[in-house]
């Protein structure tokens, strides 16, 4: 902290009216210089300064925190060249820069999310994975501690995007159709011949996200599969609709009334391109997981590549099987326990399923309950 006060003198000098150095320039050399050498190794020596749970202050850093705030106070004068009454407020809001509490709570936060995105080999990955499953630790707390209870991250629930997802000379195992139009849409519905169908939705609804599939045989509903996603804070809708793709597959497989060809109709393009061909993105491992159904399907069953169509429906056509999947998707979202039973999931759905419950029950205790 002492050099960061030392660059912050240095950065005071560089603004002067007469011979300094432009106001964009003074900001940019104190967010790339002075906070990195004010705020070095923070994850260390501070703690967060609020709970985001109950967002009140917490104990510890406050004096830090304050001898920061006085550095910044005098950073933003040099920014904004403003006089020396001004309130800090003001002059962060000004120079924009955050607030030295949300500073310190935003870097802290970025340092635990780096830690648990550590590959396997790395020494800390199983240090801080422990530490996120291990019960109350009542004494000689670490800093990783006061990081993992004050923020809640669970280092097993961080998606782990691999660059290079697909080969680019692979092939889909399945044919798309994306209509130009709605009206296109409903009549290339209506001049399908395949006797098996399968109508797949997602659903946000009151904060809660599901997803549903409904397998329709000669025009005659047969099942349905329900998964509730969890809160609309961690899943996206996207992710709801790749999970009905799955939810298809998984009635194609296991089903038997199920002929071929099959045609899953799905309300949303984007997930429709995603299947065909899916990329490095968050919530694209989900459509993997619905291509490799769909292979294992195709090579239990021996299909060809024209045996199973993805096809974009339109949405509120009052078509029976769309509508019946968006009320099941709704459905879905209300509450957990409208999942349908683990035995008639997919084994990855399962894997999720049971990995919830066992975080559930062997989670990180917040700081208040060990005391």
């Amino acid at each position: 902290m002492a050099k960061g006060a030392r660059y912050i003198m240095l950065i005071r000098r560089l603004s002067r009216s007469a011979q300094g150095i432009p106001t964009k320039l003074i900001r940019q050399l104190y967010r790339a210089v002075a906070i990195p050498r004010m705020l070095y190794a923070a994850s260390v020596w501070l703690q967060p300064t609020y709970d985001e749970k109950t967002n009140s202050p917490i104990r510890g850093s406050i004096g830090a925190t304050k001898k920061i705030t006085q550095m910044q106070r005098t950073a933003a004068l040099a920014i904004t060249g403003a006089m020396r009454t001004s309130p800090g407020d003001s002059l962060e809001i000004h120079a924009n820069l955050y607030p030295t509490p949300l500073l310190v709570q935003h870097l802290l936060h970025n340092a635990l999310i780096r830690m648990s995105t550590l590959p396997t080999h790395h020494l800390l990955n199983p240090i801080v994975t422990c530490i996120a499953t291990q019960g109350p630790v009542r004494h000689h707390r670490t800093a990783i501690h006061n990081l993992i209870w004050h923020f809640m991250v669970d280092p097993r629930t961080i998606e782990t995007i691999h660059p290079r997802p697909i080969r680019p000379d692979s092939r889909t195992s399945f044919h798309t159709s994306i209509a130009e139009s709605k009206e296109n849409a409903i009549a290339e519905f209506r001049q399908c011949t395949s006797r098996t169908m399968v109508f797949t939705d997602g659903s946000s609804t009151n904060g809660k996200v599901g997803a549903a599939a409904s397998l329709y045989i000669d025009f005659t509903h047969v099942a349905t599969l329900r998964y509730h996603l969890g809160n609309n804070t961690e899943h996206m809708v996207f992710e709801a609709e790749a999970v009905g793709l799955i939810l298809a597959a998984q009635l194609l497989l296991t089903r038997n009334e199920v002929s071929f060809p099959a045609t899953i109709f799905a309300n949303n393009q984007a997930v429709i391109r995603s299947g065909a061909r899916p990329t490095a993105k968050p919530g694209h491992y989900l459509l993997f997981c619905f291509r490799n159904l769909v292979r294992h399907l195709m090579d239990r069953k021996d299909l060809n590549n024209n045996s199973i169509s993805l096809n974009w429906i339109a949405g509120h056509t009052e078509i029976e099987g769309n509508e019946l999947a968006d009320r099941e998707a709704k459905l879905a979202a209300t509450k957990k326990d409208m999942t349908s039973p683990c035995r008639d999931l997919p084994k990855n759905l399962k894997t999720s399923m049971q990995h919830v419950c066992r975080q559930a029950s062997t989670r990180c205790p917040h700081p208040s309950e060990v005391e």
